[in-house]
């Protein structure tokens, strides 16, 4: 969930950032023209159409990655794996679940599941990676565990878990 948040968030400070660029270049322009400064004049030009022909392409964007983001929600938290269910949960059509749940475990932000075109499956051989480096680490602090004669030792805190 973190890396979706991260990217959704990134997406909107460039909105907000290619928006802005829209609103100051108009003046820049025109002070730059008023008192015959081209470096500024030139700066409020590239900033226009940046600004004009960016901002509604990078809101689509962030749209985009919103409804993504609340898709991988969905499926994490409220733990809806069938796509017809999530269709019906986020009002949104089954095709438009399937694009984002193919988008989601290519960059993922979905891991540990399978995706087979209609449903969502945990992927064991994952969640057993997962659940083998959890063994690995003191549940107290984190640290890496080392083993000892009669079980482990963390190395941090010095708590020791016997077998």
């Amino acid at each position: 969930m973190k890396k979706i948040n991260k990217n959704t968030k990134t997406i909107l400070i460039w909105s907000v950032i290619i928006s802005l660029m829209l609103i100051t270049g108009i003046p820049m322009i025109v002070f730059g023209a008023i008192k015959s400064i081209w470096f500024v004049l030139v700066i409020g030009i590239i900033f226009t159409v940046i600004g004009f022909y960016g901002t509604p392409i990078i809101w689509v964007f962030y749209g985009n990655a919103r409804v993504m983001q609340r898709v991988v929600e969905t499926i994490t938290n409220e733990h809806l794996l069938n796509v017809t269910e999530i269709a019906q949960h986020l009002q949104l059509s089954e095709q438009q679940i399937k694009t984002h749940i193919t988008n989601a475990i290519k960059k993922n932000f979905l891991q540990g599941y399978i995706f087979d075109g209609v449903e969502l499956k945990e992927n064991k051989e994952e969640k057993n990676k997962y659940e083998k480096l959890l063994k690995n680490k003191c549940p107290n602090c984190g640290a890496n565990l080392t083993k000892i004669d009669n079980g482990n030792k963390c190395e941090y805190c010095g708590s020791e878990f016997l077998e």
